[in-house]
């Protein structure tokens, strides 16, 4: 991970800081934070491996799709069989290499991929408008329920969506596609009123 005096966010060149707005509301409310921490983890299910992973991280991973583990200082979502992310808005997570010693015994891999993603936020009571705009996937309310983690596509990027709860979005996808997204949910917002927050 690159000393944090020389990170930079994927949207810093965008000053989108300078653009945010706090008295709008905005039909649709557009996010982005400036790093996430993201420890993908593969490894066999067991009940052991899931609960010396909920002592080393503080969350149990879940068994299946779209679910996801909810902890203090992380989310654990599902991502495919025996493969597990762990995400947190700052350096709360063990170091992989403390992961991998303890996880020897299951033969876990562990590795840091958070500085390969962005996260964007997509909040409103038109956010999952935005979202019929360029994905597939069923948004409705009754369908993706709070706590639940879903693969697409958004506009042609490969994204993950977590729903954490009411009308909030957190949008995961690959460090080179994010001005492209950023700039379509953007365009796809304008209509509904889009507010620029940052976090």
């Amino acid at each position: 991970m690159p000393n944090a005096s020389q990170r930079q966010g994927p949207l810093d060149h965008l000053g989108l800081a300078d653009r945010a707005t706090t008295d709008a509301e905005g039909g649709a409310r557009l996010g982005a934070r400036s790093f996430t921490s993201i420890i993908e983890i593969r490894a066999e299910w067991s009940d052991a491996f899931a609960g010396d992973v909920e002592r080393l991280i503080g969350v149990k991973p879940p068994q299946t799709s779209p679910n996801v583990g909810v902890g203090d200082k992380c989310t654990a979502f599902w991502m495919g069989p025996n493969r597990w992310w762990f995400v947190s808005g700052d350096d709360k997570l063990p170091s992989v290499h403390e992961l991998r010693q303890h996880l020897a015994a299951f033969g876990a891999a562990a590795t840091e991929i958070g500085e390969s993603f962005a996260a964007l936020t997509l909040s409103g009571y038109h956010a999952r408008d935005v979202f019929a705009k360029g994905c597939t996937i069923d948004m409705h309310p009754s369908v993706f329920q709070p706590a639940c983690v879903v693969q697409t596509n958004l506009a042609k990027a490969q994204v993950a969506i977590f729903h954490p709860s009411g009308n909030e979005f957190e949008i995961y996808v690959r460090r080179s596609f994010t001005e492209y997204l950023w700039t379509w949910l953007e365009d796809a917002s304008l209509e509904f009123g889009v507010r620029i927050e940052t976090t």
